[in-house]
């Protein structure tokens, strides 16, 4: 065996041999205590060292979620606490349940190459695909007339990198067409942007649906307020919009010092043409958000590059809040239903 043996070389500075001329004071000093010396008194004989309570202690960094984590822990807290059940499903989804389920035509410009990540595999389509078929071909049995034109089975078996949740909305619906429920998705989706302080190609999205047999477009408003108002924005206001799957819609806006009013989403009542596929009878109301809209806003950032970057002094700086601080003092027990849905 190899014995590994360190030496060191001290040599004594000009100021120590000061020092020494002018006499030293030996005393054994301490810092700490052990149990054995307060039970038996032997501390009263010790030197306790003299601390200076003014000097700054050091900074201690503890463990913490990223504040973009915490921010989406704390919308999904509030739509918990509100009543409502997380649902989950896959990143890559067919162009069936992504476009046509929602009622998109196949020649909208979104479902073109430079909006939507299209993935060199198909899925099959649901062996009840004709009533989508039908309906965006006539109306099927409602009073639509459709968007007219020859439906392409191969269009809608395409898959995409999901461009929005909605789809799965609509998957849970379908699994549930007659059940009252208050479901809500929070994702990552992914479109074609060009990357910019505003814009990236992924991004998180929060999608939630209503759907009871007296719930109405007021009940949604509703919703919406109570859900912004515990996020910390008091003053919100809804504006009339246009969405392909909704009808009537609008867009939910909130009033931001320095900025005005910003616009926070999309809401409405999904059409008959979406719902009554799966025989849905009652109203679903829906809505979506981006989530990083939100966090640019409650965070006070220009570029939402910054949310994604690796930057430690940003990620200290930012301080817990309430809600996260509650959590991990308390224990996060929410229990959540999983949807997969499908492909």
């Amino acid at each position: 065996t190899e014995d590994e043996i360190t030496e060191y070389c001290v040599e004594i500075t000009k100021e120590g041999e000061d020092l020494v001329e002018k006499g030293l004071d030996l005393r054994i000093e301490t810092s700490t205590l052990t149990a054995e010396q307060i039970r038996t008194g032997e501390w009263t004989k010790l030197k306790l060292r003299n601390y200076n309570v003014q000097t700054p202690p050091k900074r201690i960094f503890a463990g913490k979620k990223h504040p973009y984590q915490q921010l989406i822990d704390e919308m999904r807290g509030i739509l918990i606490s509100m009543g409502f059940t997380e649902m989950y499903g896959n990143v890559i989804q067919s162009s069936f349940w992504n476009f046509d389920a929602l009622y998109q035509p196949q020649d909208h410009p979104a479902r073109e190459m430079q909006d939507t990540f299209f993935l060199d595999m198909e899925a099959e389509l649901p062996p009840y695909y004709k009533a989508i078929r039908d309906m965006h071909e006539h109306g099927g049995d409602t009073s639509s007339t459709g968007w007219g034109g020859k439906w392409s089975e191969d269009k809608a078996k395409q898959c995409v990198l999901r461009t929005h949740t909605t789809g799965l909305s609509i998957q849970y619906l379908k699994d549930h067409p007659h059940d009252p429920l208050k479901v809500f998705c929070i994702g990552r989706v992914y479109r074609r942007e060009a990357i910019d302080p505003t814009h990236t190609p992924e991004f998180e999205q929060l999608e939630g649906i209503v759907m009871d047999s007296d719930v109405s477009f007021r009940h949604l408003m509703g919703f919406l307020k109570e859900f912004y108002q515990r996020m910390g924005f008091t003053n919100v206001r809804f504006r009339p919009a246009y969405f392909p799957y909704t009808e009537p819609s609008v867009e939910p806006e909130v009033y931001v010092d320095g900025l005005g009013w910003v616009e926070l989403g999309g809401a409405g009542i999904f059409r008959e043409e979406v719902t009554a596929p799966w025989g849905v009878k009652y109203p679903v109301l829906a809505w979506g958000l981006g989530i990083s809209r939100v966090a640019m806003l409650k965070m006070g950032l220009k570029d939402l590059r910054q949310l994604y970057k690796s930057d430690v002094d940003w990620i200290r700086s930012v301080p817990m809040n309430r809600n996260e601080i509650k959590a991990t003092a308390c224990g996060d027990t929410d229990e959540r239903v999983a949807n997969k849905g499908e492909d």
